[in-house]
């Protein structure tokens, strides 16, 4: 990916903040490669002082909650990453009360951002080639993937990710995703309140519109 990853149009309407230091928790390791290859160019070039640190829980939902509770209560990491940007990033598959994990998730006193994807994460990711507005099983969201790489798609896999960023595209996976969640505002509908209705959802794309506004 070169240096130009949005176009100059979209450089102009999207607004460029400073989005500083961050800190992810990650359901697994397929988010965990996805988020790795932006950290890794912000990191090398040094475009802005961005700095991505990104924990696995390798687990669900309430696992990515539970995890960054408990890393963020050790005095040492509360240190370092007291000042930073914290997200959570989980699938909405599991575990079936979904939508309290959501709540439980802004009950601190400092709460967590969310980066969350019904059901998948690979919905986010299959968005890099086609728009997807119905709601879609697991399964095909897994085929037509497939589909896509000309080869069979799988979890985890750090080649695969990295040429979904390459051969799709993120613009595409941007309008999808931001066009759903206008629509589920548009109806009254939020993930704080209604996640369970919103399939297919994805609000990856915040933050890495940002990105790539940085590296641009």
């Amino acid at each position: 990916m070169g240096r130009t990853v949005l176009s100059p149009q979209r450089l102009a309407e999207t607004k460029k903040t400073n989005i500083g230091h961050v800190i992810l928790f990650c359901e697994g390791k397929t988010e965990k490669y996805y988020f790795d290859y932006f950290a890794e160019i912000i990191k090398k070039n040094k475009y802005t002082d961005v700095k991505v640190e990104i924990e696995s829980a390798n687990g669900n939902a309430q696992t990515v909650l539970n995890f960054a509770n408990e890393f963020l209560s050790i005095e040492e990491n509360n240190r370092k990453f007291g000042l930073y940007d914290k997200y959570l990033v989980f699938d909405c598959d599991a575990p079936p009360e979904i939508q309290s994990v959501i709540t439980a998730s802004q009950s601190k006193a400092e709460l967590y951002k969310l980066l969350i994807s019904n059901y998948l994460f690979e919905t986010w990711l299959l968005m890099h080639f086609e728009d997807i507005e119905s709601k879609i099983t697991k399964r095909d969201t897994y085929r037509r993937l497939s589909l896509h790489l000309n080869q069979q798609y799988s979890k985890a896999h750090k080649g695969k990710i990295r040429e979904i960023i390459k051969t799709g595209s993120i613009e595409k996976a941007i309008d999808n995703a931001r066009a759903l969640e206008e629509s589920y505002s548009f109806q009254g509908k939020s993930i704080f309140t209604n996640m369970k209705e919103m399939n297919p959802y994805t609000n990856v794309y915040q933050l890495i519109e940002q990105f790539l506004v940085e590296m641009s």
